[in-house]
């Protein structure tokens, strides 16, 4: 359809936009998450009541040991229910599509980093295994295993993380996103888009982890700068370091929202998991994946 040029929308230049780093489906679950009524004006709202529950929960933890301590039941009962019920589907499916990419991410790095490194299996592709996974929160075990990696990579003998390997040489056999199960016919009382549900779900995850859990969470996002490296030196394509929003892995902090922070940490590994698989590709066409990476992303527009 014919556009306004006097009055371009937003969306339609996310739709667009070539040297956006994300496949076809990612683009249309963010514009139409966007788009949501919820992210105008409802999200201001939650925020600021999100925010002061996360701070006043973590106060609370550190001041008053004996209420520090946290409840996996609470976590596994609540968040299935609530990203079933309260969250939009596009919501839902980008939730479940990060568990499966920053899970992916992790095993390249494992894989491809010439020691025996455990790799995760962490892949949820429905709301209801975002709860328990293998005796322990979905939640909790995904930051772990952030941690774990790096972890192993730092104690595994015959590990090497910063010299590049020629693509042929590379795993990418790890990258298939599974298919999600998004219940289409269960009643959703309220479709909340993703940065509104992201807010609920850091204030749920601060009132029901225990203090080093919630700690460890919120410091989760500071190892992107860590991931982003070791993928960016195994390929040797620097643009994946121009991406992680915190460079300093061994700073230790809150910025003061963690739902964007949260949000950003879910942009930044959708980038990530996009080139790659766009390296993936070039070398399936039997083309050069450093050549081809760049050009390759006008593939993306619808």
């Amino acid at each position: 359809m014919p556009r306004d040029r006097d009055n371009p929308s937003i969306w339609d230049a996310m739709a667009a936009d070539p040297l956006l780093h994300v496949d076809d489906r990612s683009r249309l679950l963010q514009v139409r998450d966007s788009r949501r009524w919820t992210r105008r004006h409802l999200r201001p709202v939650t925020r600021a009541l999100c925010m002061a529950v996360v701070w006043a929960a973590l106060f609370v933890k550190r001041t008053v040991p004996p209420l520090g301590r946290g409840s996996d039941a609470a976590l596994n009962w609540l968040g299935p229910r609530f990203l079933t019920r309260w969250s939009s589907p596009e919501a839902l499916e980008l939730i479940l599509r990060h568990f499966a990419i920053e899970t992916q991410l992790l095993a390249f790095v494992a894989r491809n980093c010439g020691g025996a490194v455990p790799e995760p299996d962490l892949l949820p592709r429905r709301a209801a295994e975002l709860g328990d996974w293998d005796g322990i929160n979905a939640v909790v075990r995904h930051d772990a295993n952030v941690f774990n990696l790096f972890i192993d990579l730092g104690e595994t003998p015959g590990v090497d993380v910063h010299t590049a390997r020629p693509p042929g040489e590379l795993d990418f056999s790890m990258l298939a996103l599974p298919a999600f199960d998004l219940e289409p016919g269960v009643r959703r009382w309220l479709q909340l888009d993703l940065q509104s549900s992201l807010d609920v779900i850091v204030a749920t995850l601060a009132v029901f982890m225990d203090h080093d859990t919630a700690e460890r969470a919120v410091n989760s996002l500071q190892l992107d700068e860590s991931l982003l490296a070791a993928v960016a030196n195994l390929t040797g394509d620097p643009t994946f370091r121009t991406w992680a929003p915190v460079k300093f892995t061994n700073w230790v902090g809150m910025s003061g929202d963690v739902g964007r922070d949260l949000h950003w940490h879910f942009v930044v590994t959708e980038y990530a998991h996009t080139r790659l698989c766009r390296m993936r590709d070039a070398l399936g066409a039997g083309g050069d994946a450093a050549g081809a990476q760049a050009p390759a992303a006008a593939a993306t527009a619808p």
